[in-house]
């Protein structure tokens, strides 16, 4: 489409392009629908993809929850099993026999020296736990087969020979003792032992032939207990 027009009597055309003004408000009109309907489908596309995080988080905190449930039961079986030794323990030291005892020769100044291998009675008792020491006899009999320590003390004077033997059913397993001397001053011995004992074995101390020996201060002892049951 042209459009003619006349100046200072002198007539000249001028076409402009009609077309193209259309052309550019059809592109703008265009755009704006394209526009107006693209932000709906954006704000769905990025609505998707917040919900595939959100869901791929949910996930992970689900794994991590199981992880937590699973590690929250062994805990407690865990405790549960210690609880059963522990309750365990308490039953089998219940059930374990305690055995201790310890005495003092009991006699007021010097015993011998004896002629005759002599078994000493130690009759001053402190302590008899389980009552395995015989007062009367002087031997200590094991009520249950187990470990067990036994120590023996003595003081004397050194003008005669002092010898201790500790025996287990007629065997030696220890002494103390000491020569005579010449100057006969007051002495101290002693000696222990782990013996790994059978039910009903005796042990007892000798005190040997020619040998002599002091208390007046619960000075010679003889003691006992037992480490532990087998």
């Amino acid at each position: 489409m042209s459009l003619t027009i006349a100046a200072n009597g002198t007539g000249f055309s001028a076409t402009e392009p009609v077309t193209s003004e259309l052309s550019t408000k059809d592109d703008t009109f265009l755009h704006n629908e394209t526009k107006e309907l693209t932000c709906p489908l954006k704000i769905f596309t990025d609505l998707l993809q917040e919900l595939g995080a959100t869901k791929e988080k949910l996930q992970a905190t689900e794994t991590r929850l199981k992880a937590l449930e699973t590690s929250q039961q062994e805990l407690m079986s865990k405790h549960a099993n210690s609880e059963a030794q522990i309750d365990k323990i308490k039953m089998e030291k219940q059930d374990r026999p305690k055995v201790a005892f310890s005495a003092a020769l009991g006699v007021n100044g010097f015993f011998g020296p004896v002629n005759v291998d002599f078994t000493l009675v130690y009759k001053d008792v402190f302590m008899n736990v389980g009552d395995a020491y015989h007062q009367a006899t002087g031997i200590f009999i094991a009520p249950v087969r187990g470990l067990y320590y036994f120590s023996f003390f003595y003081h004397c004077g050194t003008a005669n020979d002092t010898w201790l033997h500790l025996y287990r059913n007629g065997k030696k397993e220890g002494i103390a003792g000491q020569h005579k001397t010449q100057h006969g001053t007051p002495a101290n011995g002693q000696n222990g032992i782990t013996l790994l004992l059978e039910k009903r074995d005796q042990v007892y101390i000798v005190l040997l032939k020619n040998s002599w020996i002091w208390d007046g201060q619960k000075d010679t002892l003889f003691s006992g207990f037992l480490i532990d049951a087998m």
